[in-house]
This record gives C-alpha cells, structure tokens and sequence, in this order.
C-alpha cells in the first residue's frame, strides 16, 4: 500500500473516494430479488481498489479480510469471495456501465487460468449452438 508522508496508508481514502463515485453511478443492488449481501457500488469499489494496488481478485479477498479499516472505508460487513468479485465484473462489463469500469484497466488478464478456460469454452460452447 502506498504510503502519505505522515505514514498513513492512502489506501483507505482511496476506497472511500471510488465507493462514493460508485454510489453515484449504481443502484444499489441489480435486482430487488439480489442476496443484499453487497451492493453493486461496494463491489465496483473493491474492483478500483484491485487497479489502484494491482491486485489479482484472490489478493483482494485476502487484503480486505486482513484490512479492518478498509473494510470500513468500503463498509464492508463480511469479504466477499473472489468469484463474488469476478461475476460481477462479468456482468457489469455487458452493460452500458461497462464504459466506465474499462476506464479503470481493470482486465481478465487479473484472474486465475481457470476462469479464463472457463471464459474461453464458455465462447465456444455459444459459438457451436447458434451454428449448429
């Protein structure tokens, strides 16, 4: 984490600035039948938070469960998993808000290889149902 010239991360001040931003520009949940576990601005918060420290989604899970004050900045009452965070990234980029997640360089590139096979016959299987 980076380091203010009093000592103090920036870390948390950053995540308290993108959950406000995401606040603005999300809903709170996608649907009213959503677990209301999360909502969308903290999940879109937490995936600035992986560009600004560039971490991979299993870095995050592990930084937020070991960082109470971040989890207070996002107000976060439990971690959410990795594959919490790469869903919603999955989701968001098929929609209209995905402009504003790609101005982040978030990428898939962040993942493990196994969502990325997974991404990738995923492809595959849809390219062989609508020719066949």
């Amino acid at each position: 984490m980076e380091q203010e010239d009093d000592g103090r991360s920036r870390t948390p001040a950053f995540a308290r600035v993108a959950l406000e931003v995401a606040t603005q520009v999300l809903p709170p949940y996608r649907t009213r039948f959503s677990k209301h576990q999360f909502t969308q601005p903290q999940l879109l918060a937490v995936l600035c938070l992986m560009r600004y420290e560039d971490w991979t989604f299993r870095e995050a899970e592990t930084r937020l469960r070991e960082h109470q004050e971040l989890r207070a900045a996002l107000k976060l009452r439990e971690v959410p998993d990795y594959t919490t965070l790469y869903r919603f990234l999955r989701r968001r980029r098929r929609r209209a808000v995905s402009v504003a997640i790609d101005g982040t360089g978030l990428s898939y590139n962040s993942v493990s290889t196994f969502f990325i096979r997974r991404l990738e016959q995923h492809a595959i299987a849809a390219r062989a149902i609508v020719i066949g």
